[in-house]
């Protein structure tokens, strides 16, 4: 669902961290040692409510919320509040989205780049994949509560090796010390001018059908090709 929200529902931490906090901790950086990452543990299977909040340079926001499961790869999302739901599958290891029409039984099946795989590893919701050519830093900020879990917020520091003339990249993220580190709150500039703000809602670590990842049997594929 799509619609604007007024300034008290942004969440002021991302709001207060993100556009100010962000350049004075991108300097302490060059001074203090980055903070060793967390043992890297595989990413659990999930069901969460998944929000994304998008605030443009004047302020206009929008907001689209949706149910996801997770397991490795392969997440599935359901517009619950659309009519009829909207479902899809996105494949991020073969890279291949399914669009599921259950009233019709059919489902369509294309491609997508890998650049929307490298947003959802900057967004949390898959496994980060080492990059040789990246150098990537972390610095803890300070300590947080979403919904009731204890969070860390990290900034995390990105730059491609030996290219500065293309600067870096920063992620904040709310890593919840009680669900393995599964960040929480994501929040990112978007083109230089584009705040993105992701939120993971009502987690539960719970194992996925794995019925629920694929086209259901029986349905038809309508891809000319």
């Amino acid at each position: 669902m799509t619609g604007s929200w007024p300034a008290s529902r942004i969440p002021r931490t991302v709001t207060g961290i993100a556009l100010a906090s962000m350049l004075l901790v991108a300097v302490a950086a060059a001074e203090e040692p980055p903070a060793s990452p967390p043992a890297v543990e595989p990413l659990p299977d999930l069901s969460a409510d998944l929000q994304i909040t998008a605030i443009d340079r004047n302020g206009h926001t929008s907001a689209t919320t949706v149910h996801i499961y997770r397991s490795g790869k392969l997440i599935r999302y359901e517009h619950r509040q659309a009519d009829p739901p909207e479902v899809f599958i996105m494949d991020f290891g073969r890279l291949k989205e399914y669009r599921i029409y259950a009233g019709d039984k059919i489902y369509f099946e294309t491609s997508f780049s890998s650049r929307l795989a490298r947003k959802a590893q900057r967004e949390g919701l898959i496994r980060m994949e080492e990059n040789p050519d990246i150098l990537q830093s972390r610095i803890v900020l300070r300590e947080d509560t979403i919904d009731g879990h204890p969070c860390d917020i990290v900034l995390l520091i990105r730059t491609v090796k030996n290219r500065k003339e293309l600067g870096s990249d920063y992620t904040l993220l709310w890593e919840a010390r009680d669900l393995k580190r599964q960040p929480l709150r994501i929040a990112y500039h978007q083109n230089n001018y584009m705040l993105m703000i992701v939120d993971l809602r009502d987690v539960k670590f719970e194992p996925v059908d794995a019925a629920l990842l694929q086209p259901p049997p029986g349905f038809v594929s309508m891809n000319p090709y």
